[in-house]
């Protein structure tokens, strides 16, 4: 089998089983959801039996998608500083970089702080959280000066690419999020009452839940945008690096379900949409690669 005729293979295969994984969906999604996160009904109550490793994946959800548009932004502006004819310039662009990253820091930080149900309240809890933001989006902020100007130069365009990929799925999964208004089988159990269900198909319409789509799993997609930072030699371990996307991916949306967090069609459509968006901005990077130049 050619490869051309392998890669079209594997596309009907994924898309027949994403179809057939929709399918299911529309008939058992709160089967699906409530047998992965536990659920259970004692005569009075519900409650959930959610795994550690759940837990723990909700956490590095918020996580791994921050730190990489943070990293991106970072070595976009300080690549593209490059082109700036004054010393003054060059620092305030760096400079300017650091403020999209310490706030997506202070996003992460926040949910991580909210998932671990620690209060952010009075001045000593809001002080710790800003310093640490600030350590982390520093570290960051050093990490990339210590990346060579040439290889900055290598990765100011797959930077550029996932950054726009990160802010594009952000904004369609938030506003889908919002208008859908499906609500979550965790937040059922808190009211103690499933009578909230509904399918996918049948939007809410803005009713302050947001189930659907999985942001979670959407975020987790972007990672796919990491075989275009593979260059020269590296480019070889493109193949692997995309099977340990897929992989994160996977286990990130199985985590969601497990957390009572998501039901299936939440996970399947982030990805869908995700996948998209990544496939756009990779198939933009290929075609304008060859064209960018920082000089």
């Amino acid at each position: 089998m050619n490869p051309k005729t392998k890669k079209r293979s594997l596309k009907l295969g994924a898309s027949a089983a994403l179809a057939t994984g929709i399918t299911l969906a529309s008939r058992f999604d709160l089967a699906i959801s409530s047998t992965l996160a536990g659920l259970k009904f004692n005569g009075k109550y519900f409650t959930l039996d959610v795994p550690t490793f759940a837990s723990t994946l909700e956490i590095i959800g918020e996580w791994a998608p921050s730190v990489l548009a943070a990293t991106s932004a970072l070595i976009f502006a300080s690549a593209g500083s490059e082109n700036c004819k004054t010393q003054t310039g060059k620092v305030a662009a760096r400079a300017g970089s650091f403020i999209p990253a310490m706030g997506l820091m202070a996003y992460a930080s926040s949910k991580t702080a909210e998932y671990l149900n620690y209060s952010l309240g009075g001045i000593m809890g809001r002080m710790m959280f800003a310093a640490f933001s600030f350590a982390i989006a520093a570290i960051l902020y050093l990490l990339v000066g210590k990346i060579p100007p040439e290889v900055k130069k290598k990765l100011f365009l797959p930077a550029a690419y996932t950054l726009a990929a990160s802010i594009t799925v952000l904004l369609t999964v938030s506003t889908l999020k919002t208008v859908w208004g499906r609500t979550r089988l965790r937040d059922m159990v808190d009211d103690n009452s499933l009578e909230s269900y509904t399918p996918w198909y049948k939007p809410n319409f803005f009713a302050g839940e947001y189930s659907f789509p999985s942001g979670h799993t959407a975020h987790a997609t972007l990672v796919l945008m990491l075989s275009k930072w593979l260059y020269g030699k590296a480019e070889k371990y493109r193949p692997a690096v995309t099977a340990l996307g897929y992989g994160f991916i996977a286990l990130m949306a199985f985590s969601r379900l497990a957390a009572g967090a998501h039901f299936l069609s939440d996970i399947l459509f982030g990805f869908i949409i995700a996948l998209g968006i990544t496939e756009y901005f990779k198939m933009r990077y290929e075609h304008h690669s060859a064209k960018v130049v920082i000089s």
